[in-house]
């Protein structure tokens, strides 16, 4: 069974590889363009990838932000904990509510979308919050994807942090899966993102979580 799991990850890393290249050369038009058979000029070498990975509470535009990053110095490791641009509507968070646009990127949707659905079904999404009806739109279409496979109904937040740990990993300049990528761990990456959904601190902000799963579900 645990072969298995392992075998259908890395299928989905394979797919988001050649993909991820191809979505990031539209979006940002990078020079070089991004290369889906070289990830070593991806991750924070890349402008385009480091900008979708720098945590949102920085600015990947100021030069001594960037350098830090790139070199990794103590006031600017990226951590488990902090939420990054490809995550984001329109790939930008808001400073004074972090929560604002936060899973609601095209890039995770259409990420979503080429793991349980299909590949090709990815680029229905052609604007912010088009092509989000995952499920219904597909199911009569493609009767042998993942989600009809498993009998997905909706999207669920588990389904949703499994995609952004891939989106993650395909942007890095890291050729192949583990756990740890520098200072960045992936398990408590996971836990970050289902903690944010499943351990909601109020009723409030789980009537604002319902809704976001209803807009990732319709």
């Amino acid at each position: 069974l645990k072969r298995g799991m392992d075998l259908a990850c890395g299928d989905d890393t394979g797919t988001l590889k050649d993909l991820m290249a191809s979505w990031v050369n539209v979006e940002y038009c990078p020079t070089p363009l991004i290369r889906p058979d070289d990830k070593h000029h991806q991750g924070f070498v890349s402008d385009a990838c480091g900008k979708l990975l720098c945590p949102a509470e920085w600015c990947w535009d100021d030069p001594l932000i960037r350098a830090g990053i790139r070199d990794q110095t103590t006031a600017f490791i990226v951590y488990k904990n902090l939420w990054l641009p490809f995550m984001y509507e329109n790939y930008e968070a808001d400073a004074k509510n972090l929560e604002c646009g936060l899973m609601k990127s095209k890039l995770l949707v259409m990420a979503f979308k080429a793991i349980f659905m299909s590949p090709s079904s990815a680029n229905e999404v052609d604007r912010e919050g088009d092509g989000t009806d995952i499920l219904e739109n597909n199911r009569s279409r493609v009767k042998t994807c993942v989600a009809s496979i498993i009998g997905m109904r909706k999207v669920t937040p588990r389904a949703i942090t499994y995609t952004a740990c891939q989106v993650r990993f395909a942007l890095s300049c890291i050729t192949s899966w583990c756990t740890v990528d520098s200072d960045f761990n992936y398990q408590l990456f996971w836990n970050n993102i289902v903690d944010f959904f499943e351990d909601a601190p109020g009723p409030t902000v789980q009537v604002r979580l319902n809704r976001l799963l209803e807009w990732w579900t319709r």
